[in-house]
């Protein structure tokens, strides 16, 4: 059908014909910045500083105002087009391929806010919430196959699962791929599908098939904060943290609040040798986010890692002094006190964690660095060990992590880790 007319009236409200249209304050913003803008795609930056009004605006928001939209356009003769690594596009419903290509349907709000909640889960990064997150995404993807945005949720939650070795890498990783492949059988276009390719890749140790992935990834969305993001933790992975850092400088510049962001800049610069930097990019981190116990606890291990002082102790002391501390504070503060020469304070986390059943092989590779700063290089380089006997793709990073730089490569079980990880010349 043609498209009604979509104008925007004198005080900047849009109508459709000679009717006002009723939207909530964002999804009218939103709306009279694409319209304003068309044909032209609409940056997401730009989205923040007009609907959001400069304030934190997350990937989630964003999708569920653009989904809105979608609702109320479809029935009129508009779409909304996602341009891969860049932002949103208005476009009437004439303008689009008919027949095999024509754009798929836009998802239910019910499948949204399926997506939308398993994205979070997945993104706490704990293996509660991913085993969540994977359940809910392998539902999704078996009742509406049609949206592929779940496969590349899935694939990115799988490759994280395998990280904390809570999964089995094989069967994970071709489960992964298989689910990416037929999202590109259905729509080839559909954003961040070898991006997350090249993330499965790199948590099987496959690197040289992952760089092509990222490489693949890179030439349509070369300026998306999260190809950009994945591509420098691939950098970080085959040991190149100066490359790494040029990449997250980027992606910051187009999500400057972004909290992952600032915490990977700060750990590539420090694993690059430029430690002042690291503590500067952490502090701001810590100024931009305040009051968050993640970025907190994060500083303190950089500032531990880079200039340990015994100020540090307090903070640190008062991290644990909740009843329902998350599991990385007590990684992250055992690292502190270990560098501060509190063996026994250090060892009573360490201990404990260990003896703990619902600890994984994942997470215990990440008391390695405690326990090599307290000189117990060969109980470290044993828990590393383990990892490897499972393939717990977490293992890659944690051996590029620079606390292990001054005694692994000098152990001869951490030498035999590097080349079963990375090849003999890992």
């Amino acid at each position: 059908m043609p498209a009604d007319t979509l104008t925007l009236d004198t005080a900047g409200f849009p109508r459709l014909g000679e009717q006002p249209l009723r939207l909530p304050p964002k999804e009218r913003a939103a709306l009279s910045l694409l319209l304003q803008r068309r044909p032209a795609v609409v940056a997401k930056n730009d989205f923040a500083a007009v609907a959001w009004r400069g304030g934190e605006m997350s990937d989630e928001s964003l999708a569920r105002c653009i989904s809105r939209l979608r609702q109320a356009l479809a029935p009129h003769g508009w779409q909304i087009e996602s341009v891969y690594g860049t932002g949103y596009r208005l476009s009437s419903e004439t303008a689009l391929p008919a027949g095999p290509a024509a754009r798929p349907a836009q998802p239910s709000a019910n499948t949204l806010d399926a997506y939308i909640h398993a994205r979070q889960l997945a993104q706490q990064r704990t293996p509660e919430a991913l085993g969540r997150a994977i359940a809910l995404l392998r539902e999704l993807l078996r009742s509406h196959p049609e949206y592929t945005p779940a496969a590349v949720a899935l694939g990115d939650a799988l490759a994280a699962a395998i990280g904390w070795g809570q999964s089995d890498t094989d069967a994970a990783v071709a489960e992964g791929l298989q689910a990416l492949d037929d999202a590109a059988a259905r729509d080839p276009a559909t954003p961040g599908l070898d991006a997350a390719r090249g993330c499965l890749l790199d948590m099987a140790w496959r690197f040289a098939d992952a760089e092509a992935a990222h490489a693949r990834a890179l030439e349509i969305g070369d300026n998306d904060p999260d190809t950009l993001l994945l591509h420098a933790r691939h950098l970080l992975f085959t040991d190149r943290p100066a490359l790494a850092v040029e990449q997250l400088r980027r992606a910051r510049q187009q999500s400057p609040h972004s909290l992952m962001l600032r915490m990977s800049l700060s750990r590539a610069l420090v694993q690059a040798g430029r430690g002042v930097e690291a503590l500067a990019e952490a502090d701001a981190a810590v100024a931009d986010h305040p009051g968050q116990l993640l970025i907190g606890a994060f500083a303190l291990s950089m500032r531990a890692m880079v200039a340990p002082e015994p100020a540090l102790a307090l903070p640190t002391l008062r991290l644990i002094e909740g009843h329902d501390t998350p599991p990385y504070v007590w990684t992250i503060s055992s690292f502190v006190l270990a560098r501060l020469g509190q063996r026994d304070a250090a060892l009573d986390i360490i201990d404990a964690a260990l003896l703990c059943s619902r600890t994984t092989t994942g997470e215990a590779t990440l008391y390695a660095a405690p326990l090599a700063a307290l000189g117990e290089v060969d109980r470290a380089a044993e828990l590393l060990r383990q990892a490897c006997d499972e393939r717990c793709g977490m293992l890659a990073m944690v051996l590029r992590d620079p606390a292990h730089a001054g005694w692994l490569p000098q152990h001869p079980m951490g030498r035999a880790l590097l080349t079963r990880v990375f090849g003999p010349n890992g």
